[in-house]
């Protein structure tokens, strides 16, 4: 087998693919939204506001984009449920209806994502430590190509943030899930900036980054970069900026860890693969503590 993430597309693009403004619980108008991660240095944004279709194609430009999305929800009785959508050009003509969540009942996260999906949407499930969600709770939803492993605001707020775990669950029953590291922010303050992917696409296009995004095409992070992330037969190989550490996840046998020396940092490492292994993913951790994910690349032989 043989694959190199910088070979699928020319470029890298930035981009968070869930944030919310005035139209919902936000405190800054979507203009504004659009202008801080633009200046920040961000190349795309997803505008995800609850319930309501989004498509601000008015404020984007040659090298910006706006993504068309929103936010899903249901709430039973304990937890919640909640899935965000990233649409394409056919959500123009449903910019700003409100989008109805299914009633409550047996079975509600399913039914929240066969409604989305039928929106010709990419769906991505959200922050499921934050929704109060056990595994047992999301093991068989089905219809979520994307999964929120890092949730800046979730994190900032009150520490329900990260759901690697989970995302690991559901990788070694077989499931195909990208991992997604995401602000959800609210406003232009500690909720904002944290957590991002890194797409690896030609064009910067909604059609180009949604498609890249389907793939698998790119990593998340919350600091560190990944410059290259490969396989070639046996070997995983991974190059990044300086960290401290960097671990290869591996679903089974177990994976490997290399730790750079004290003072000193990691630029690269390598996995020689035993065999058996389902897939394969990597985290490169900084000194800071900030971690950067690979998406897995799977076995078939497995």
């Amino acid at each position: 087998m043989k694959f190199a993430l910088s070979e699928v597309g020319r470029h890298w693009w930035k981009g968070n693919l869930h944030s919310h403004t005035t139209i919902s619980d936000g405190r800054a108008e979507p203009a504004a939204m659009v202008e801080h991660y633009r200046d920040a240095g961000w190349n795309f944004l997803a505008i995800t506001d609850h319930r309501t279709f989004g498509f601000h194609e008015s404020l984007q430009g040659d090298a910006f984009l706006v993504l068309p999305g929103l936010e899903g929800d249901i709430n039973p009785d304990v937890g919640t449920h909640h899935v965000v959508a990233l649409g394409d050009a056919s959500w123009r003509e449903k910019h700003g209806r409100p989008y109805q969540s299914p009633q409550a009942g047996e079975n509600v996260g399913q039914a929240l994502l066969d409604s989305l999906g039928a929106e010709q949407a990419l769906t991505m499930y959200c922050h499921p430590v934050w929704s109060r969600r056990e595994f047992a709770d999301i093991e068989n939803l089905q219809g979520f190509s994307l999964f929120e492993i890092y949730n800046h605001g979730c994190e900032y707020g009150n520490r329900t943030g990260l759901a690697v775990l989970y995302w690991d669950s559901l990788l070694r029953r077989g499931r195909k899930v990208w991992g997604t590291a995401v602000d959800d922010s609210h406003s232009m303050e500690g909720d904002s900036l944290g957590g991002w992917v890194m797409v690896r696409s030609d064009h910067l296009t909604t059609d180009g980054v949604l498609a890249a995004l389907r793939a698998g095409h790119f990593y998340s992070s919350a600091g560190p970069e990944i410059l290259e992330w490969a396989v070639d037969g046996d070997e995983v190989y991974v190059q990044c900026s300086p960290v401290c550490s960097i671990h290869f996840v591996a679903w089974e046998p177990h994976g490997r860890s290399v730790h750079a020396e004290p003072g000193q940092r990691l630029t690269e490492a390598v996995y020689r693969r035993r065999g058996g292994e389902g897939f394969v993913r990597v985290e490169c951790v900084d000194s800071k503590g900030r971690t950067a994910w690979s998406n897995p690349i799977f076995f078939a032989e497995a």
